[in-house]
């Protein structure tokens, strides 16, 4: 049994909030009827059940069950069929040239070796296939927040990558080859404010689940809600702000 800390708390209301980069990624990656599709680390779907609305045949990998299980009840909601299954981003279980697209919406982000679940993804996708993903980028609000909870946060272990890496041009290129071509785009985040969406967050999203049980949650509120009060762009009490991304695709 593993580890689900992507389990805990409500990561699927969280997720509903960024579905739109799940619709860029398809349009992306170029799906068609038919064509077979991998979606790494799907989370709760929002890349996964597009692609499937599409007609094309996919099937959703995540390490956590929890997230399975909510990607599974949303993908019967929507009426489209795809397979789900329980799996490692690092160590695929399908075979070479598998996929005729291998996409990922700030899921792969999270898996500890970059090259290892790079060249997995390079390894199941056809010779003429594509691989699309999107990540948050370093400078952007939410790449911010990381960064932000970085900073009270216990050492990583050694040999440690941010996924944040991944949001940078030089790091993919350097990961899937020098043909990738990229795009920016961004979630515009409309909440009630500063206050709400920080108590939502800290109850709904597994890393900030995580970090209050490590620290407590007087040390994880104050600073979350720090950084939340930073990027506000709203002057009237509620709050907005950008979440960028870069999408890659090659």
């Amino acid at each position: 049994m593993t580890d689900d800390t992507w389990g805990t708390g409500d990561y699927r209301a969280v997720a509903e909030k960024v579905t739109s980069i799940g619709d860029i990624i398809v349009r992306a990656a170029g799906i068609e009827p038919g064509m077979k599709v991998l979606d790494v680390a799907c989370g709760t779907g929002n890349a996964t059940i597009p692609a499937a609305k599409l007609g094309a045949r996919v099937t959703g990998l995540d390490f956590s069950p929890g997230l399975i299980a909510a990607a599974r009840e949303r993908g019967a909601e929507s009426d489209v069929e795809i397979e789900w299954l329980e799996g490692d981003a690092q160590a695929l279980p399908f075979d070479d040239d598998s996929y005729d697209r291998v996409i990922s919406a700030i899921g792969h982000m999270f898996a500890p070796d970059h090259q290892r679940t790079a060249d997995e993804m390079r390894r199941v996708c056809r010779p003429n296939g594509r691989i699309a993903i999107a990540c948050w980028t370093p400078e952007g609000d939410i790449g911010g927040m990381f960064e932000r909870l970085g900073g009270i946060s216990p050492a990583p272990p050694e040999g440690f990558q941010s996924p944040l890496l991944w949001g940078t041009e030089g790091h993919v290129r350097e990961l899937l080859g020098d043909a990738v071509e990229f795009e920016r785009h961004a979630v515009e985040f409309d909440e009630l404010s500063p206050e709400s969406y920080a108590d939502f967050m800290l109850t709904s999203f597994p890393p900030l689940i995580a970090l209050r049980a490590q620290l407590g949650d007087e040390l994880v509120r104050e600073t979350y809600l720090g950084w939340v009060n930073d990027v506000n762009e709203a002057d009237d009490g509620t709050l907005r702000y950008r979440g960028e991304y870069l999408v890659s695709v090659t």
